[in-house]
């Protein structure tokens, strides 16, 4: 268990390190442009309707949005094919204001950027493994095995794996141990989109799951068939007698 008392107040007071999400091909975008004067953004929008701002959650919309394709490009209103793949929000947002303004619009615009298929998987010795979609974009580690009901009493808390799929389709490796004191200052701390925890099993349950090899599930199988064929002959014996 992690000793609370004994973290050091500069790990307490330290800013935890919450990175930017790095899109990726497979990524699924919302993005809108507003400005003051909603009839000039139109264009440059595929949620606008009649010159209505875009107001999120207004589900009397059409939806559609972004696909980053398989070479990180996503195939943008008028502007055409812009790479994001390993930009972040901010930085692809800033794009295409750039791109927008002052070419095809006399006044900076606003550009918001979300990730629609923010989704992380929690698997191995938790009490409800799954993928989970996380609307806000923020989940830590904690966070995350909360969602997944929590470790089974079985679950190593030393030694929880993390795997994450970089922007440019390259895999990184972590291990990570729950009951560090410094856990809450660690880079992994914060989750990033299709991270997979995986919780192994303590040895004592490891042990347990003892895998019958198929041989000795057929010999076992053909035992008992002998044996029940046996006892009808007995019992028909003894019936004719």
């Amino acid at each position: 268990m992690i000793d609370v008392e004994n973290i050091p107040a500069e790990v307490l007071n330290a800013a935890t390190p919450q990175p930017s999400p790095i899109l990726a091909s497979g990524d699924i975008l919302d993005i809108s442009v507003m400005a003051k004067n909603h009839e000039v953004v139109i264009p440059f929008n595929k949620r606008l309707n009649q010159g209505e701002a875009y107001v999120r959650g207004n589900t009397s919309k059409a939806v559609e949005y972004y696909l980053v394709d398989q070479n990180g490009d996503i195939e943008f209103p008028v502007i055409g094919r812009i790479h994001v793949a390993g930009k972040t929000k901010s930085e692809l947002e800033l794009m295409i204001q750039e791109a927008l303004y002052p070419k095809y619009l006399s006044e900076l615009p606003q550009v918001s950027v979300w990730i629609q298929n923010f989704n992380i998987s929690v698997l191995g010795d938790v009490n409800h493994p799954g993928m989970f979609t996380i609307e806000n974009e923020r989940v830590s580690i904690l966070d995350a095995i909360a969602l997944a009901g929590d470790l089974a009493i079985t679950g190593r808390r030393d030694n929880v794996l993390l795997v994450r799929v970089n922007a440019d389709g390259t895999k990184s490796i972590a291990r990570i141990n729950l009951n560090d004191k410094n856990l809450i200052s660690s880079p992994y701390f914060y989750l990033q989109q299709n991270d997979v925890l995986y919780v192994e099993p303590n040895k004592s349950k490891a042990n347990s799951a003892v895998v019958v090899p198929p041989t000795t599930s057929l010999i076992f199988s053909a035992t008992s068939i002998l044996l029940t064929i046996a006892n009808l002959i007995i019992t028909a014996w003894s019936i004719s007698k």
